[in-house]
């Protein structure tokens, strides 16, 4: 477990009230990506997030487990071939060679949503924003362009993904929200989880000290 935490303990010890179990089901009704971004931060060091990546529509929240694939950016054919490759209320995740072109758009995200997939996710490029924000078919980007490439299925499907200091495989959590993409490797979740548990205390105890009880931020935080 790293140092440096931003949940003290005197704080989390002072919060008697009995909190919601925090589980994947519940988790953006209660709870953000940044929770979850802390709680990685807190427990390994390394927040999860992956850069870049933004909802079409600011409104679309995802949580749910993922399956991978990668493309080069002018091959679109892979992000149709793992609409099928992956199972219901799952979340297609594709990775692109570069941001120079869409490889989804409207029909992908209807072939999507018929599957029963909850969301594709892209680190990459997306359009036809309009079209899909009307399917309300959860789609998060890179980038938007509305020139695409072609059908050539040249990628691959089921394979690790790496991207910055993240390795990304099938199975592993998305969380997703208008702040950004956090990744939880599956064998990690219950633990992450319930170090947002402990997030979420120490926020609503923090905000009490400081408004019911006019404490300065800074003290309440213990920043000399």
């Amino acid at each position: 477990m790293s140092k440096g935490k931003i949940t003290p303990k005197n704080i989390l010890h002072g919060n008697k009230k009995k909190q919601e179990k925090i589980t994947l089901e519940n988790l953006l009704e209660v709870a953000s990506s940044d929770n979850v971004s802390d709680a990685m931060k807190n427990l390994y060091g390394k927040d999860g997030l992956i850069n870049g990546i933004k909802p079409i529509d600011p409104s679309y929240k995802v949580v749910g487990k993922i399956k991978t694939a990668t493309t080069n950016s002018y091959d679109w054919g892979t992000s149709i071939k793992g609409i099928y490759n992956t199972n219901i209320d799952e979340i297609l995740f594709i990775k692109c060679s570069d941001d120079e072109y869409a490889v989804w758009g409207e029909m992908a995200s209807k072939a999507a949503q018929k599957q029963g997939l909850k969301a594709t996710v892209i680190y990459g490029v997306s359009r036809d924003t309009e079209d899909i924000i009307k399917l309300n078919y959860k789609v998060f980007s890179k980038d938007i362009k509305s020139h695409a490439g072609l059908p050539s299925n040249n990628g691959l499907l089921n394979e690790r993904i790496v991207i910055d200091d993240n390795i990304i495989c099938n199975g592993d959590v998305l969380v997703g929200d208008m702040d950004g993409v956090v990744i939880i490797p599956q064998e990690k979740v219950e633990e992450v989880l319930h170090e947002v548990e402990n997030i979420k205390k120490f926020e609503t105890e923090s905000l009490k000290e400081m408004i019911d009880k006019e404490i300065p931020l800074d003290e309440v935080l213990g920043i000399k």
